[in-house]
């Protein structure tokens, strides 16, 4: 039975990355030309679809016995608009999972999907912001989004957290906080099992099926650091502040 098991996830695994990657692809050049079509098109319609679609893809994973997923104070997601949704990074399912849970969301993107095949359009569509642009423009487009009332996903470490290290965060969310004013969301995402982690392939699947836990807590004001006179010493301290905070709470884990 271990083995029909294993070999069954490993199937909805496989299938789960042709989804995403096929998937986007299809929605990139079907579905969202289409709604630019639509009258009264508004400019986030297609971030909807993708959280739509993501959602829906969430519930898949499960019903299919790939993960499972708990989560805590997902109510403050729900009424979140301009904030800056910082979380730490095991997974690779972790931007899918806040993207199908926050309604209104961009995020920031590695300029690399950009040029892919199947992905690349659909960030485009999605109007998403690239990681590479000049430091003016990047701060211009996150803080249109921020005042149009959408939230930003941001991942603090820039990459996925080693297996059994604590996270260690660069200062550029703290800098588009200070910069920006916009309130910091902090969510917590544990996963246990390690599934999908950075440096091992998608097919190494753990032996049980993973368990994801996501927990929003309060927002953080970050204008409450914009005290000192220098804007680099309130980014630091809002690094540091966010760095204790989920080495507790992961530790307590």
């Amino acid at each position: 039975m271990r083995w029909l098991d294993h070999g069954w996830r490993l199937s909805v695994t496989a299938a789960a990355f042709a989804f995403i990657f096929f998937g986007g692809g299809v929605l990139a050049v079907t579905l969202l030309p289409v709604l630019a079509l639509v009258p009264g098109h508004r400019r986030d319609r297609p971030q909807w679809v993708i959280h739509r679609s993501f959602r829906l893809y969430i519930e898949l994973l499960q019903r299919c016995g790939l993960i499972r997923l708990e989560t805590e104070g997902l109510e403050k997601l729900d009424r979140a608009e301009g904030r800056l949704v910082v979380a730490n990074h095991p997974s690779l399912l972790d931007v899918v999972l806040l993207m199908a849970l926050i309604p209104r969301v961009q995020c920031i993107v590695k300029h690399e999907l950009w040029a892919h095949p199947f992905l690349g359009p659909l960030m485009r569509r999605a109007g998403y912001i690239r990681n590479d642009l000049e430091p003016e423009l990047l701060v211009e487009a996150c803080q249109s989004a921020l005042d149009s009332g959408t939230c930003l996903i941001v991942f603090p470490e820039g990459t996925r957290t080693i297996p059994g290290c604590l996270p260690r965060f660069r200062r550029g969310f703290a800098n588009l906080a200070t910069l920006t004013g916009a309130p910091v969301q902090p969510v917590l995402i544990t996963c246990v099992p390690p599934y999908l982690v950075k440096g091992e392939p998608w097919w190494r699947i753990p032996a049980e099926k993973p368990l994801f836990r996501l927990a929003v807590d309060e927002y953080v004001d970050a204008k409450t650091y914009s005290y000192s006179a220098h804007r680099s010493l309130a980014a630091r301290q809002l690094t540091r502040f966010l760095e204790a905070y989920y080495a507790e709470k992961l530790s307590n884990a």
